[in-house]
């Protein structure tokens, strides 16, 4: 009991106000649903909506980012992705243009050498982007737009929490069940809700600034 009544003298010590709150309520902020807290220039999405339940946010085309290693030639292997498109794609942050690329056959590599002459980038047969002359052994970024969804769960106090990933940054817009959302015209809410349970009860920690 001492430590649940420490939890709320910190938390009430930063300035917010604890509520009980029932399974199926949300935390919106001053009427808006989906909102923003912007923290030390990071930037985080916050979606109220029924506890305990699961949100879907389209977040449309989203560059994703992933490390390959460069093979022993200096070069660089792209599949086609799932969607069949290169529209895009970025090699360590330089732009490829994918269908202006000839068509060659992939050489065997001896050696630490083609055996047929690929000075410049080139497709495959098959589809594939060959990226050449970088250094044998690196890592190099590979960047491709590809259409996303993320599947949240909703907390027990009713809110979820959209983040940036590794490998995928926050969208400049999004929907949630056919309602669209620009990010950077979100309310900020300056601070964050914070969600305890203890004892199978759920309570909700509002920051004091959201009562001004």
């Amino acid at each position: 009991m001492r430590k649940a009544n420490k939890l709320v003298a910190i938390v009430l010590g930063v300035g917010a106000i604890a509520s009980s709150i029932s399974p199926a309520s949300a935390v919106p902020y001053k009427g808006s649903n989906v909102y923003k807290v912007v923290k030390e220039g990071v930037t985080s999405i916050y979606i109220s909506s029924t506890a305990n339940s699961r949100v879907q946010v389209d977040l449309g085309s989203v560059e994703r980012s992933t490390a390959r290693i460069v093979g022993a030639c200096g070069e660089v292997r792209i599949s086609v992705p799932n969607s069949g498109s290169f529209t895009g794609l970025k090699v360590d942050g330089a732009s490829i243009s994918a269908d202006s690329l000839p068509s060659q056959v992939m050489p065997s590599c001896v050696n630490g050498t083609f055996s047929e002459p690929r000075p410049d980038n080139f497709r495959t047969p098959n589809g594939q982007v060959v990226i050449v002359n970088k250094t044998p052994g690196a890592a190099v970024a590979i960047a491709l737009p590809n259409e996303a969804t993320r599947n949240l769960s909703v907390n027990a106090c009713g809110f979820a929490i959209l983040r940036a990933t590794t490998s995928t940054a926050l969208p400049d817009s999004f929907s949630i069940s056919g309602t669209d959302y620009t990010t950077a015209s979100l309310q900020d809410a300056g601070d964050a809700p914070i969600c305890r349970t203890s004892g199978g009860e759920s309570t909700v920690y509002v920051p004091g600034s959201w009562t001004n």
